[in-house]
């Protein structure tokens, strides 16, 4: 224990005093070894991330591996020591500094310099690919270094190392989704949207069939015919990775913009299988585009049209106290959730003309009012306490 521990080997045997010597030897070889590893892993990344070079694919900026590649080589040779808590465990931090000063920092300033966030920007879709595969070489990283390092006596030091390479996995990927979700922006059908779908009634039993068969050629026609000739083209321009973040930025976006659309219409029962049919549709598109699953981007929009399309208010609270039981909500949701709350149900119900009001409070046990009326009061007593401040 304490400093006696230098003067006993394997097993508790004494050392002798060459053998002490010896060992002092050895880790101050492995310290001098460690030393220069950090200094040559800090120059390698600086010089790879100069470039602006792509690599043979043509996807991702060669910086991204070059600076792993320096990383990887520098922690490999450090764990080849017969001291590897010495040399290696050490290194850990020096390789996240170096790889958060070189790939990070340089791909997050390209990335604002690199222009507008279009599918026909090659230098931010080329950004966008890098940092997507930097958070996959990190995480790469991170297995080599928990096998590296082992069990021994750098064990404490190893899951520290793993948590730190994990966060820098974490910022890699927050910042590949954030520019997904710019790009996605532009791909959403925003002239249907504001055109078409806004101001659309989704009353058609009085319009007739020719308003149905209308809404459904409009909508293949500004919505499903553009995402797939976007997504066709990027297709070969993202990785796969970074495509399926694209297809989630899309998805979540539209399915709140449908959602939000429907809460400010009335439904009747032909205009309900119009929405359930437009949000399946969409849905159904965009998985087709990667092997990403949207069932969450499109969970409370799909919940919403579901229960429109209930033949009666009964059975609509049938379907969703079912629901709430099988996923062992009891009544959550809200806000940020993938489904929509007993309060939030009793609004969507609310808004098919043939179900009544009161019924729906009464059956889920929730007190639906009348927008109007709602936004009416809330004014009035805003106006109230603006009066009262005064």
């Amino acid at each position: 224990e304490g400093d006696e521990g230098a003067l006993y080997g394997e097993g508790g045997r004494l050392l002798g005093a060459g053998r002490r010597r010896l060992r002092e030897c050895a880790r101050g070889v492995a310290e001098a070894l460690r030393g220069g590893e950090g200094v040559y892993l800090g120059r390698a990344v600086g010089i790879a991330c100069s470039g602006d070079e792509l690599e043979e694919e043509g996807l991702v900026l060669a910086l991204v591996d070059g600076s792993f590649f320096a990383a990887l080589r520098a922690f490999t040779r450090a764990t080849r020591t017969a001291l590897p808590d010495v040399a290696a465990a050490p290194l850990v931090p020096r390789l996240c500094e170096a790889l958060e000063r070189g790939p990070l920092a340089t791909l997050r300033l390209r990335m604002r310099n690199a222009g507008a966030a279009a599918a026909d920007n090659d230098s931010f879709l080329a950004v966008a690919n890098s940092l997507s595969c930097a958070g996959s070489y990190a995480r790469r990283l991170r297995d080599v270094v928990t096998n590296g390092l082992g069990d021994g006596h750098a064990a404490p030091r190893a899951r520290w190392s793993v948590g730190r390479l994990d966060a820098l996995a974490s910022r890699f990927d927050e910042a590949a989704a954030d520019a997904m979700r710019s790009l996605g922006g532009s791909l959403l059908p925003a002239a249907w949207l504001l055109l078409e779908f806004d101001p659309a009634d989704y009353r058609l039993l009085r319009a007739g069939e020719a308003a149905e068969a209308t809404a459904r050629a409009v909508f293949e026609r500004g919505v499903l015919q553009p995402l797939a000739v976007s997504f066709a083209a990027l297709r070969s321009s993202l990785r796969p990775e970074a495509l399926e973040l694209l297809v989630h930025a899309v998805g979540a976006a539209l399915g709140a913009r449908l959602e939000a659309g429907a809460f400010a219409k009335r439904f009747d029962e032909l205009g309900a299988m119009l929405f359930s049919e437009q949000v399946r549709r969409v849905s159904d598109a965009l998985s087709a585009v990667s092997s990403a699953p949207v069932r969450n981007d499109f969970g409370r929009v799909t919940q919403l049209a579901f229960l429109l399309n209930a033949s009666s208010v009964q059975e609509a609270a049938g379907l969703l106290l079912s629901q709430m039981a099988l996923d062992g909500e009891g009544g959550g949701g809200g806000e940020g959730s993938s489904r929509l709350s007993t309060r939030e149900a009793g609004r969507a119900l609310a808004l098919r003309v043939e179900f009544d009001r009161n019924e729906v409070s009464e059956l889920l046990g929730v007190v639906v009012e009348d927008e109007e009326l709602a936004e009416q009061a809330a004014a009035a007593a805003a106006a109230a306490a603006a009066a009262e401040s005064s």
